[in-house]
């Protein structure tokens, strides 16, 4: 998804959200819009639903209506970047850490996370690792290793309150690569935990 139409301007209504680095904006929109139809997020306001019937959604907005409560209170959107090349460099690397905490009920954008990881098995981007993410060397040069964003990452959940046991939240992703694949292997490489809150998630493409 390469334009800035839809559900990126849904997504972002009302929200400080409109600071979240330019180059998300579409996975944010591909991952909300494929919420949608899938009846994952309900409740939210008279101003977003004359929004979402603005760009299209006006037949998905009578079904929503009959959608049950949700389970959980947040839906964490994630996406990883990760190290790559052709034929395929091992071990990957995560380089991109975004989490967008989304309100269950009012399909808002509460809180962003987003940290970019400098790797260290392969310290040097391949030209196919930044033509296929857009990340430049730069951009991970002296950033923080994955254990430095996981220990940011367990402050920021604390600090936004998803670990409250009260507080029902989970991760969403487009596959089961990012939390099934990509940071438990990792996390085994470099003999790091991996927390309990990364290991349930929502796969939108199931």
């Amino acid at each position: 998804v390469s334009d800035a139409s839809g559900c990126s301007m849904i997504a972002l209504l009302h929200t400080g959200a409109a600071k979240f680095p330019q180059n998300l904006l579409p996975r944010a929109r591909q991952a909300v819009c494929s919420l949608l139809p899938a009846g994952v997020l309900k409740g939210y306001g008279s101003i977003v639903s004359r929004k979402l019937a603005s760009h299209g959604f006006g037949a998905s907005m009578a079904a929503m209506s009959s959608f049950p409560p949700q389970r959980y209170h947040y839906f964490l959107v994630l996406d990883f970047e990760a190290t790559c090349d052709k034929p395929q460099i091992h071990p990957q690397e995560i380089i991109e850490f975004p989490i967008l905490k989304l309100n269950g009920r009012t399909m808002e954008i509460e809180s962003t996370f987003h940290m970019y990881v400098q790797p260290v098995v392969h310290p040097q981007l391949t030209p196919f690792c930044t033509e296929l993410t857009g990340i430049i060397q730069g951009m991970v040069d002296g950033q923080p290793s994955l254990q430095q964003v996981l220990e940011r990452v367990d402050e920021w959940m604390a600090k936004e309150g998803l670990l409250d046991p009260s507080v029902k939240s989970i991760f969403v992703t487009c596959g089961d690569w990012d939390l099934k694949v990509m940071l438990p292997g990792q996390c085994q490489y470099l003999g790091l935990p991996v927390a309990d809150y990364f290991k349930q998630w929502i796969n939108l493409k199931k």
